[in-house]
């Protein structure tokens, strides 16, 4: 039953007051869109970082498909990149601390260069030429370039783009048919962004990861990856970044971050594109925008006015 006049109404009453910039919002429970309302057509548009949940599923699906593992080191991947004289932290880095975002960076490597003005043709490189002040695992940095290797390590295994492993595993499973994703200089999905996907269809995959990775009635993705995926894997009380605020600091899965509003969890990307999961409410709240201000603004609207009607 759809109720999306009544559900959303004190929703949309505060994204007018605050000018929050929304393109939609699709609200689902017990599998089913309840409520949904639009400020522009459902066009496909750019997910940002949203898309590195995609990334992250990927790498779960390959892991139970026997591809590589967790506990795999990064450099032995890329055996001709690894630099002469490695520091010894960069050869304990794993799988793992690239989807908690643990690798030991003090800042990402590719947002470094590309600061810089630097167009370079090998992402992969540049990673791991970039020296380590921590210990892997050991502190939270938020860092595309490690969404990038993960791509870029299924491309390796699998002989397939990121985009590509998905489609038969995801993408036509949820009906998403020909899914645009960009891909860097040496072909590979970018990981990190670079997904186009409408607000319905973003929700289906908030759906999937709602329902355990199963969906009409088949198991796409292993339950326990997302499990694991969803919880905790790394402490960020501690990241600092002008655009952090309470809801960047309460924990990081892999590639999902924790939310404050109690047992909820999210995808984000840029400007405000959202995939809310709440399992207590069996509940998935989506949302597209394009919020150049603080996009942290629309999550407290939904905490303010949605999710308690749930």
């Amino acid at each position: 039953m759809r109720q999306g006049n009544d559900l959303l109404l004190d929703f949309r009453i505060a994204v007018m007051e605050q000018k929050l910039g929304l393109y939609g919002i699709v609200v689902r429970q017990h599998g089913e869109i309840i409520a949904e309302h639009r400020w522009r057509a459902d066009d496909e548009v750019q997910l940002y970082s949203a898309s590195k949940t995609f990334t992250a599923i990927a790498a779960g699906i390959a892991m139970n498909d026997g591809y590589f593992k967790l506990s795999d080191k990064v450099v032995d991947f890329f055996p001709e990149l690894v630099p002469e004289h490695p520091d010894e932290k960069l050869l304990k880095m794993t799988v793992q601390d690239l989807l908690a975002m643990g690798t030991g960076h003090a800042y990402c490597p590719l947002v470094n260069v590309l600061n810089q003005g630097l167009e370079p043709t090998n992402w992969a490189k540049v990673f791991l030429d970039t020296p380590l002040a921590y210990e892997p695992g050991t502190h939270f940095e938020y860092n595309n370039g490690a969404t990038y290797m993960i791509s870029a390590i299924i491309q390796r295994k699998t002989a397939m783009t990121t985009r590509d492993f998905l489609m038969p595993r995801i993408f036509t499973p949820l009906h998403i048919f020909n899914p645009q994703w960009e891909v860097c200089p040496l072909g590979v999905t970018k990981g990190f962004m670079g997904l186009f996907l409408t607000t319905e269809k973003l929700s289906r995959f908030g759906q999937l990861l709602l329902n355990r990775g199963q969906w009409e009635g088949k198991q796409l993705i292993p339950a326990g990856y997302i499990d694991e995926a969803t919880k905790v894997q790394i402490d960020n009380s501690g990241f600092n970044s002008g655009w952090a605020t309470a809801d960047n600091h309460l924990g990081y899965g892999y590639q999902i971050w924790m939310n404050s509003y109690p047992h909820s969890y999210r995808l984000d990307g840029l400007y405000g594109q959202y995939a809310i999961c709440f399992p207590e409410k069996d509940a998935v709240v989506t949302i597209t925008a394009h919020q150049e201000g603080n996009q942290s603004d629309i999550l407290k609207v939904v905490w303010d006015t949605l999710a308690e009607r749930l």
